[in-house]
């Protein structure tokens, strides 16, 4: 089968979820001998390769921008250039990493041109609020351009694509009630490198820390939640000291927050660490991993760090627990200082953080790639009328009423003032 897999989103180093999974399911497609292509620009090219992952490559010399008038001007070039290799390619099926018109409009144009032989799949990893103007972190423009533009792109996926696959039974149910119809939306799971992490927890690195963090530095995915914790983590534990590794918007408010707290010797700012194998070593090394995030849909990182065997503490959004179930330390969206306390407390919990790690070895096992690759092509490629649109096996789902707090009292909140 030849797969052509649009990438469009993908022109700077650190790499997203939405990227990482479809490379990640893309390669597994390639070791079944199918035939896989890229489009993207010569920065995904890059990532792919650093990824292990060599397809067909139909890129651009297109160069990245910032902002989002950026992306509408990036979504119009694609379209206008699109490369002639992919007008004379005739694929099979056409996957999108992003919900994004950069990405959802080439796939359109390509799927009009052979519209009964080639299947079109939208990946929506997440579904932007409605409510944009409380979303953390971005200016309440740049959150309103970002919600017009998804829901643009699920129009055209409503109007165009043979599936929708929304990462996740939460967006899946969110993405049913746009309006759309979105018949032929699916639920479709995320996975964890198990061979990979087993290669790197052989090879520890040499400094240890209590906390780490992986992810983009934006409030939206609790950035700034997470320097507003760690002072009253600091305060209980003086001599606690935290890993962030990744970049982006927010990275040197950050940076100005520890300053104000006096934290300078209690955080280190390790930057996007591109080689997995080095970012597993990091993470297995840790006591914790902490995600304050707002805004997540699976959380392929969550899923590392339980499969390195290191306990995670998050907020309690519905996406989470409905994947994660009580696999990890859930605290209240928003709640700093009992994320704080959730922290200190397992830092001092042997036997509450082995409970953890116990969960969340039980919970990955199930979510290696190959399979997830397997069911996924099964899934685009099968009879569409007869499926259930909300299609995925009920083991990778954990029930949405579990919460990892359930069994346990609420730690109260850190009595310590903020600077």
């Amino acid at each position: 089968m030849r797969i052509l897999l649009i990438m469009n989103g993908l022109v700077r180093e650190q790499i997203d979820g939405g990227c990482v999974r479809i490379i990640e399911i893309a390669k597994q497609w390639q070791k079944a001998g199918h035939d896989v292509h890229l489009m993207g620009s010569e920065q995904a090219a890059a990532s792919c390769e650093q990824w292990g992952f060599v397809p067909t490559l139909h890129t651009s010399s297109w160069r990245g921008g910032e902002g989002r008038w950026w992306l509408a001007l990036h979504s119009i070039t694609v379209c206008l250039f699109l490369p002639l290799s992919l007008w004379r390619l005739r694929p099979d099926l056409i996957v999108t990493s992003h919900d994004q018109p950069y990405d959802v409009l080439p796939g359109v144009m390509l799927k009009i041109q052979r519209w009964t032989r080639v299947r079109l799949a939208v990946s929506v990893p997440m579904m932007m609020r409605w409510r944009f103007w409380r979303r953390k972190g971005p200016r309440w423009y740049n959150a309103l351009a970002f919600l017009v533009a998804q829901r643009l792109s699920l129009l055209f996926a409503a109007l165009f694509a043979d599936r929708t696959l929304a990462l996740g039974r939460d967006t899946a149910r969110q993405l049913r009630r746009t309006g759309f119809p979105m018949r032929r939306a699916a639920a479709v799971a995320a996975g964890v490198d198990l061979a990979g992490i087993n290669a790197a927890v052989q090879r520890p690195v040499g400094m240890t820390y209590e906390v780490v963090s992986v992810g983009r530095l934006a409030a939206s995915k609790g950035a700034l939640d997470l320097m507003d914790a760690w002072q009253f983590v600091v305060a209980r534990n003086p001599d606690a000291k935290l890993a962030v590794i990744g970049d982006g918007p927010d990275g040197e408010a950050m940076k100005d927050r520890v300053k104000r707290y006096g934290l300078e010797d209690r955080v280190d700012f390790l930057g996007p660490i591109l080689d997995t194998t080095e970012k597993f070593r990091w993470i297995s090394a840790s006591r914790l991993f902490a995600l304050p995030s707002h805004e997540e849909s699976w959380s392929i990182a969550m899923g590392e760090a339980m499969a390195l065997g290191t306990p995670v503490v998050a907020y309690d959004l519905p996406e989470l627990l409905e994947v994660w179930g009580d696999a990890f330390h859930a605290v209240p969206e928003g709640d700093i200082p009992a994320f704080a306390n959730a922290v200190s407390c397992l830092l001092a919990d042997d036997a509450g953080r082995r409970e953890l790690v116990e969960r969340g070895l039980a919970r990955v096992s199930e979510l290696d790639w190959s399979v997830i690759a397997e069911r996924e092509l099964q899934l685009l490629m099968g009879d569409l009328a007869g499926d259930d649109p909300l299609g995925v096996d009920p083991r990778l789902v954990a029930s949405s009423t579990s919460r990892a707090t359930s069994d346990r009292p609420n730690p109260r909140a850190p009595d310590v003032a903020a600077d």
